[in-house]
């Protein structure tokens, strides 16, 4: 995937940002990438990152401000700018909205602008339910037009048996297939992330 425009969503899932930072600077290398974040990313300190230090280094990556608020959010449906939305980490409280569509948030209100304009979104999941109670708002998503999955697995199936997260090293492969409308498969791994 090179010269693409990019909307690049960050939630929850704190714990993965690290690898998810990883594929971002691979992204950032050949594409012009524009990062939404939630308001928590935004604005909490957590044992993985102080806010002001990942906040930092998405600006160093993309050479873009962060977009962290509904009205900075609500111009990306009018601009019409971006080719593809990624979403990485998706929580499940993100994917529940979406699929409901409540779209109070700024990934969220992004996120509808990007369907208004006919454009695909590729999200990784993480979530310690994805096999539980939020197993049905993932489920529901992958069944609507313009959302296309990274492939998934148990995390750590012994010690969290129903969470789930994105394999992260498969974030390009998915954009690419996504920005031929298709969904990389299988979407559900054997294993460990």
């Amino acid at each position: 995937m090179k010269n693409k425009r990019i909307l690049f969503g960050i939630c929850g899932s704190f714990c993965n940002h690290a690898k998810v930072l990883k594929q971002l600077e691979i992204l950032c290398q050949e594409n012009d990438v524009q990062i939404v974040v939630s308001e928590n990313v935004y604005t909490c300190d957590t044992r993985f990152f102080k806010a002001d230090d990942f906040l930092n280094r998405l600006v160093n990556l993309s050479g873009h401000s962060i977009i962290h608020t509904i009205v900075e959010a609500e111009k990306v449906g009018p601009c019409n700018c971006y080719d593809l939305m990624v979403i990485a980490p998706m929580s499940a409280t993100v994917c529940a909205k979406l699929v409901h569509g409540i779209y109070d948030h700024p990934v969220t209100l992004a996120a509808k602008a990007m369907l208004r304009n006919k454009k695909n979104i590729v999200f990784g999941i993480a979530t310690n339910d994805g096999l539980g109670i939020s197993g049905a708002n993932i489920f529901t998503l992958l069944n609507y037009r313009g959302f296309y999955a990274i492939p998934f697995a148990q995390d750590a199936p012994f010690q969290k048996e129903r969470s789930i997260v994105a394999k992260w090293d498969l974030l390009m492969e998915t954009c690419d297939m996504a920005l031929q409308d298709q969904q990389i498969e299988p979407i559900l791994l054997g294993g460990n992330v």
